[in-house]
């Protein structure tokens, strides 16, 4: 079996960097959100606009909440999909490993019945 190292580091990479720019691209939108949300206020300085839907404190405790669970089970299935490809990662050794080694109780030169 022949494996080009070059051509699986170029994909790799490839992946990364595409992954890295995604969640960039991400960020900018949200802090962009962001930025329409203060430009309102500070559109007429001196004045201050009207606030619409407020949320109590209630409320935003439990929108807090409500995010950080949601990033939790983001993460917390990110992190099972690695744990799974470590799995698979040491079956995969271990297989290797048994089908190199010789088997139990036969000499390492000796044929095969």
């Amino acid at each position: 079996m022949s494996v080009n190292v070059v051509e699986y580091m170029n994909k790799f990479q490839q992946e990364g960097l595409a992954a890295l720019k995604e969640s960039q691209d991400a960020s900018i939108k949200a802090m962009s959100s962001f930025r329409e949300f203060t430009k309102e206020m500070t559109e007429k300085p001196g004045t201050m606009p009207t606030l619409e839907n407020i949320p109590t404190p209630t409320q935003l405790v439990e929108m807090s909440f409500g995010f950080a669970s949601q990033l939790l089970e983001i993460r917390k299935a990110y992190t099972l999909r690695i744990a799974e490809m470590m799995v698979e990662a040491q079956k995969q050794t271990e297989a290797g490993f048994k089908a190199a080694s010789p088997a139990p109780n036969r000499p390492q030169n000796a044929p095969i019945k």
